[in-house]
């Protein structure tokens, strides 16, 4: 049985402007997600801890150059907080409501295993009170775990998503 099962890394979620100003040496790790066209894009000292960069921007259908998230991103984020072995894991987007959401959605699902979609997102709840995950991230995550649209429906049910 994989040890990441019934666990996952100890999460927090935030916008953009918060992540600049965070002690980045309290965490295990760092997930950014940018947008396509970011100005400044925020990078981690490595000796303070490692960090996963994502570009993609905030839609569920293609809008003009913007860049869709897909199943890749999504694959990426679960490998890299696995990695952490349960440590501490900053998972940031702009405002720190969608994506970073439905990016934490899909680990704490990962971590919890099969059947058990609604203690996720009540998790998430409790992580990130105003929670709104992107359901094309949503969605994904579904089929890379395999719950049968189960994550997704919850989704729908529990929380308000975007896209």
């Amino acid at each position: 049985m994989n040890s990441y099962v019934d666990s996952y890394p100890s999460i927090q979620i935030c916008s953009l402007g918060t992540a600049r100003e965070v002690d980045h040496s309290t965490y295990d790790g760092v997930i950014t997600i940018e947008d396509s066209l970011v100005d400044e894009p925020l990078r981690v000292n490595k000796a303070d801890c490692t960090q996963l960069v994502l570009c993609f921007d905030d839609i569920t259908s293609p809008k003009d150059d913007w860049v869709l998230p897909n199943k890749k991103h999504i694959k990426s984020a679960l490998n890299f907080a696995e990695e952490l072995n349960g440590g501490s894991l900053l998972i940031h987007c702009h405002a720190g409501i969608s994506r970073s959401s439905a990016v934490a959605l899909a680990i704490i699902a990962k971590g919890l295993g099969t059947g058990k979609e609604k203690k996720a997102f009540k998790e998430l709840e409790r992580i990130n009170p105003n929670c709104a995950p992107n359901a094309l991230i949503v969605r994904f995550a579904d089929e890379i775990l395999e719950r049968g649209g189960a994550l997704y429906k919850m989704a729908k049910s529990m929380v308000r998503l975007t896209g």
